[in-house]
């Protein structure tokens, strides 16, 4: 009885609003709230941005874009009920997932984050509690419903009737649409006609510019590429023609090579102010005082993809716009990395990464990159967790299992994932073997925080030494084993670090230091401890295993003689000075580059020689 009372009133209540002359006004105006103003301030939560962007032109531009899509809707469904709601949900949506992407990762949205969804949510359901997302989501569904049921039931019908308005309102909707930058492609560009200051598009300056919500549509049809002024086959033919003669593997020599990279690695001895239990990396130290090594990283606290394109591939990410993970959106196609490098040298390559085989695309990218095996948790052997997450031991006991059963020479690289964020505290509680960690500079929370990353770093060093020791004690065949991090961890930020006095942000890219060491049981000669861009680290390992090179490595090795960090947080010579990045982007050296990587990942691969090249 009370149900219908309550359905009768409203129906009433909607009678009289469709029949009020002046709500046609109101509507609109509401629209423009709900439609514009709301989501924008969702999409940021910044009240500078907000006045900035409402005091542009591009104000009238998000204006133009909302109700053209709006129109397009009409156009379709003949309810103005209907579009209006198909037009609030996504814009609505796409704002609040915007927000928590940029508080969290301080990114927007791209629309090639659609491309890790279901992967992301595996990872969610792994970092988070999975009743929270569970709940989070029905939440966000039966708030749609409901509001789909009082905005299509309130507003007016508004019908067009014939065909022919339907299309009109369709085609000028469009038009809009495409005037106001649907189609719009970035790329790297000259910011100057005359094709002399080269720069990289920043898009995230893109998105407080234009609105999340255009730009997004922006990059829909458009992926930023590199910017190359006249590709051909004769350009790419100079370049290469320049380099020295690539060396020959007169000797035969192959040893192994074992690349382990460990999930947000940092040398935690460098944090002042903190007693251990134990010691909590004593065979990195020991290996350390041997051959140390420094990268730098391009990325801080996660993003483990952007690292491993550039220790995989050698480009550099610099090149790219700063916000672009090439493993979601790139590497579609067979792409030169160390891996197809040594495969023609005779070598097998496999990669081992204790995950789902398809987060950050890798199901795609792998075997792309040349890897003859992708083996991924799925198809492990070994699969013990500890502290949440398949152990760093068990990823060593696959390693070894694949060095007893290949008889040709091996490239092994491993990617770690026990010690990944979150470092929630007491993810180590349950093993008698685990250290225990304690600051007076810390509260209680982030004690626990740091204990719980502190094991992970144990369990590392132990798998490293148990991984050196095997290959000590039942290995005849040279072996070259490199160790180090993909990115430092984030401790609630920077905060941790900035408690115990390890300055992150001091203008010499600290935050992006990743220390290493390299290992081998044929020399000693192994230590360069300059400190290099990551990217040059697969044209290092091939130094170190005295392997020859293609076209594209002897020129990062003779990059590397001119330039030590090619960084978006800045780019440095080999003498430690700064280098503006336009002026290197617009140099010789800079097109060299530029026109070596657009040809190994989107052109026509002219710079890879014969000899390197698939049956």
């Amino acid at each position: 009885m009370i149900v219908r009372t309550l359905t009768n009133l409203f129906l009433n209540k909607t009678r009289k609003i469709r029949k009020n002359k002046s709500w046609g006004i109101a509507f609109l105006c509401l629209s423009v709230i709900l439609l514009i103003a709301v989501p924008e301030a969702i999409a940021w939560r910044d009240v500078g941005q907000y006045v900035n962007f409402f005091t542009s032109l591009y104000a009238f531009v998000f204006l133009l874009t909302v109700f053209s899509v709006l129109g397009l809707f009409y156009a379709i469904f003949n309810n103005y009920g209907l579009a209006w709601i198909s037009t609030f949900l996504p814009v609505f949506l796409l704002a609040q997932i915007n927000s928590l992407k940029y508080i969290n990762n301080s990114k927007p949205l791209f629309p090639w984050d659609v491309m890790i969804v279901w992967e992301g949510l595996k990872a969610a359901n792994s970092m988070a509690d999975p009743r929270k997302i569970v709940l989070l989501t029905l939440a966000i569904f039966l708030a749609g419903v409901l509001a789909a049921v009082v905005i299509i039931s309130v507003l007016p019908k508004f019908s067009l009737g014939k065909f022919r308005k339907r299309m009109v309102i369709f085609v000028i909707s469009l038009l809009v649409l495409i005037s106001t930058g649907l189609s719009q492609r970035f790329n790297i560009r000259p910011s100057k006609s005359n094709d002399s200051f080269i720069q990289t598009v920043d898009l995230e300056a893109e998105y407080l510019q234009k609105g999340f919500f255009v730009a997004f549509l922006n990059n829909i049809t458009g992926l930023p590429k590199i910017y190359v002024e006249n590709y051909s086959e004769e350009t790419i033919s100079k370049i290469t023609d320049s380099l020295s003669e690539a060396g020959a593997n007169r000797d035969n020599f192959q040893p192994d090579i074992i690349v382990l990279v460990s999930e947000s690695f940092f040398d935690i001895t460098k944090l002042s102010h903190v007693k251990y239990s134990e010691p909590v990396n004593p065979f990195f130290q020991e290996l350390k005082k041997q051959n140390s090594i420094k990268w730098f990283s391009p990325t801080f606290g996660g993003q483990t993809a952007n690292a491993e394109f550039e220790m995989l591939t050698g480009f550099p990410l610099v090149l790219f716009s700063p916000q672009v993970v090439p493993y979601r959106i790139y590497l579609r196609r067979k792409t030169e990395s160390i891996a197809s490098v040594l495969n023609s040298n005779g070598y097998k390559s496999i990669m081992i990464h204790p995950y789902i085989r398809n987060f950050w695309s890798r199901n795609t990218v792998v075997p792309n990159l040349g890897f003859d095996e992708f083996i991924a948790l799925e198809n492990m052997k070994y699969t013990e967790k500890r502290g949440g997450f398949t152990s760093d031991d068990s990823l060593v006991s696959e390693a070894i299992d694949v060095l007893e059963r290949e008889k040709q020479p091996v490239f092994l690289y491993l990617m770690t994932v026990q010690n990944h964020y979150p470092f929630k505290a007491g993810r180590y509680d349950d093993y008698e073997d685990a250290v225990k960690v304690s600051s007076d500079r810390l509260n209680e929370a982030e004690n626990g925080l740091l204990e719980s990353y502190a094991n992970g770093v144990l369990d590392s060093d132990r798998a490293l030494r148990r991984l050196v020791e095997y290959i000590k004690t039942n290995s005849n065949r040279p072996t070259l084993v490199l160790f180090h991090g993909d990115h430092l961890p984030t401790l609630y930020g920077s905060k941790i670090y900035a408690k115990l006095g390890y300055e992150l942000d001091d203008n010499d890219l600290s935050r992006y230091k990743v220390d290493g060491v390299v290992w081998s049981n044929y020399t000693k000669e192994l230590s360069d401890n300059a400190g290099y861009q990551m990217c040059y680290m697969p044209m290092k390992v091939l130094q170190w295993a005295k392997q020859p090179m293609g076209n594209y490595f002897r020129f990062i090795e003779q990059l590397s003689e001119d330039y030590s960090i090619l960084h978006t947080g800045g780019i440095y010579n080999s003498k430690g000075n700064k280098v503006p990045s336009s002026d290197f982007l617009s140099s010789e050296t800079g097109y060299n580059l530029r026109h070596l990587v657009y040809d190994l990942m989107f052109g026509q691969s002219y710079s890879i020689s014969e000899e390197y090249l698939d049956d």
